[in-house]
């Protein structure tokens, strides 16, 4: 199943934004972390194989039916392990940095488990992705070229809806392993169907969250909520519920959709797509309401 929408504005191994044509509604759909574009500076000791673990493959597939639905679609180029657009631009571990920078940085629980803004683990969690540390201006660079011009054009998608509409949705599309890996908080549980975050009830109204999860379990699926991730940056950054931009975050279970260990599309890649597409179609007749 082919992606759809018209080409709208992209930077080439950054970004890619698809847009409706007729019938447009404020929504947008964001996918940060599964692009599979590596640049050249990009030069982990790890082994290629480890280093792909880390992506969330094929969601940019199974959301490419939101443009035909009426929504925005917007797709990360670049790795998540190279800089990792769904975290806040100061979680970088100070260990893996050879230099000062330039204000005070913010580590959190991701990056002391390897996963903060500049991963310095694979996702399997108990490899290194580097063996040394990273200069300063390299992960500025990571930061200016790639970081900001991602997020800077998801804000700017949701304000222009915001001053047409007087309201935005903005969906964050993420897939999860089905078991927690080394480098998570829920280290060998295994995980629902579909998680929903909200913030612990930060980023969007409870109506939005209830249309996404009675939508999910009308196929069937299990559904939980703020359960393996209650959301990270992605929304957080841009959700202003307040002012009508109302964020929510969808994590996928991997194994219901693909062959986690042969990186290959399961049998049910299809069926799992044609509920995505319903999923967009219900989030475009409501915000169009």
């Amino acid at each position: 199943m082919a992606l759809t929408g018209e080409i709208g504005r992209s930077i080439p191994n950054v970004l890619v934004r698809r847009d409706p044509g007729v019938n447009a509604a404020p929504v947008v759909f964001d996918i940060p972390r599964s692009g599979f574009t590596y640049p050249r500076d990009f030069q982990p000791d790890a082994q290629f194989v480890d280093v792909q673990r880390g992506v969330s493959m094929y969601v940019e597939e199974l959301y490419g039916g939101a443009p035909a639905a009426g929504a925005n679609w917007l797709f990360a180029e670049f790795p998540n392990s190279y800089i990792d657009a769904n975290r806040h631009q100061l979680d970088i571990d100070p260990k893996l940095i050879d230099g000062e920078w330039p204000e005070p940085l913010k580590p959190t629980r991701k990056s002391e488990l390897g996963i903060g803004l500049i991963h310095s683990v694979c996702r399997t969690g108990d490899l290194p992705l580097y063996s040394s540390k990273l200069a300063v201006e390299d992960v500025q660079h990571r930061l200016d070229a790639y970081y900001w011009p991602y997020h800077n054009e998801l804000s700017d998608i949701l304000k222009r809806h915001r001053a047409a509409k007087g309201v935005a949705y903005h969906v964050s599309c993420h897939s999860m392993a089905s078991i927690g890996g080394h480098a998570t908080i829920d280290h060998g549980s295994e995980r629902s169907e579909f998680d929903i975050g909200d913030g612990n009830g930060k980023t969007c109204k409870p109506e939005f969250v209830e249309l996404v999860v009675e939508t999910l379990r009308g196929f069937g699926h299990q559904v939980t909520v703020n359960k393996h991730y209650a959301g990270a940056e992605s929304i957080h950054k841009h959700a202003d519920p307040a002012n009508g931009i109302h964020s929510l975050q969808i994590e996928i279970k991997r194994g219901i959709y693909m062959d986690e260990r042969k990186f290959i599309r399961s049998p049910r890649f299809a069926e799992i797509r044609g509920h995505l597409d319903q999923l967009a179609q219900a989030i475009c007749a409501y915000a169009g309401r």
